[in-house]
C-alpha cells in the first residue's frame, strides 16, 4: 500500500456531508484499506477520480483495493493506468506480473526480438510530460552551444560538436514522444473486466459466439457500434464485445 501527499490540491470535495480535501479523502481511503474495508476504500478512491484527479498512485491503490475484492480485471485495469503515469515503477510492474499469472486465458504470441524489447522499454521509461521537458531542454542546449560558438569561435571550439550531439538526442526523443502520442490518441486499448465475456461475430447478442475470453485480458479496440466494441487480441483474433464488459485505458 502506498501513501503520498501528491494529492494535496486546492479542490474541496464532500464525503458524508463533511467538506474534505483530496489529501484528506485519500488518507481516509488508505486508512479504510489498512483496516480491511476494501469496498469503502474503493468508493473514496473512485470519488477522487470522479473529481478529475489523475494520479498514478491513486490508480495503484484503487487497483489494490479491487484485487483484494477478487476483481482481477478491474485491478489490472487500474494498474495499467498507474503504469502509464508511473513508467518504470517496480511496485506497479510486479503487481501486473503477478496478475498476469492469475489470468485464465493464455494467448500465445511470438516474442519480439531482444533489441525491439529493449527499445520499447527505453521508449516508455519516461512519461509524455517528462519527455516534453527533456525535448525543450535539449532544444535550448543545442541552440545555446551553437550560439556560443558563433559569437566566440576561438573560445568555444566544442560548440558545433555539442550542438550536433544535442540535436541528435533531440531528434531521438522527438521520435519517442511521437510514438507515445500515437499510442495514447491513435491506438485504443482496453481491459476485459467481466469474469467471462463472449466475443461474437457481429455487434449484437443474436450473432454467433466465435470465442470466449476472461477478465484481465488486454484487447485493442478497432471500432464501436450500438453499445458494442470490435476488439482484437494480440494473436490476431477479432470479434465484437458488449461495451459493459470492457474498460477503456
Amino acid at each position: 500500500m502506498r501513501v503520498t501527499v501528491a494529492l494535496a490540491l486546492s479542490l474541496l470535495l464532500r464525503v458524508a456531508g463533511v467538506p474534505q480535501s483530496p489529501a484528506g479523502m485519500f488518507a481516509e481511503a488508505n486508512r479504510l484499506y489498512q483496516n480491511g474495508d476494501f469496498s469503502g476504500a474503493e468508493i473514496l478512491y473512485k470519488r477522487l477520480i470522479e473529481a478529475h484527479i489523475d494520479s498514478g498512485v491513486l490508480y495503484y491503490n484503487l487497483g489494490n483495493a479491487c484485487f483484494k475484492q477478487k476483481r482481477l480485471g478491474e485491478a489490472i485495469y487500474y494498474w495499467e493506468k498507474a503504469q502509464r503515469k508511473l513508467p518504470g515503477d517496480r511496485d506497479v510492474q510486479e503487481n501486473l506480473e503477478l496478475a498476469g499469472l492469475l489470468v485464465v486465458d493464455r494467448i500465445e504470441i511470438p516474442s519480439d526480438p531482444l533489441p525491439v524489447r529493449l527499445i520499447d522499454r527505453a521508449a516508455h521509461f519516461l512519461t509524455i510530460d517528462q519527455e516534453s521537458w527533456v525535448i525543450l531542454t535539449l532544444f535550448v542546449c543545442a541552440n545555446a552551444m551553437l550560439g556560443l560558438y558563433l559569437m566566440a569561435p576561438g573560445r568555444c571550439s566544442w560548440g558545433p560538436a555539442g550542438s550536433v550531439a544535442a540535436a541528435f538526442l533531440l531528434l531521438t526523443f522527438c521520435c519517442s514522444l511521437g510514438w507515445k502520442l500515437y499510442e495514447q490518441h491513435g491506438r485504443r486499448e482496453g481491459i476485459i473486466v467481466e469474469q467471462k465475456a463472449d466475443i461474437r461475430s457481429g455487434p449484437g447478442a443474436e450473432n454467433v459466439t466465435v470465442f470466449t475470453v476472461h477478465e484481465g485480458i488486454k484487447v485493442r479496440i478497432r471500432a464501436e457500434l450500438a453499445g458494442w466494441y470490435q476488439v482484437s487480441l494480440p494473436n490476431g483474433w477479432t470479434g465484437w464485445l458488449e461495451r459493459d464488459s470492457l474498460r477503456i485505458l
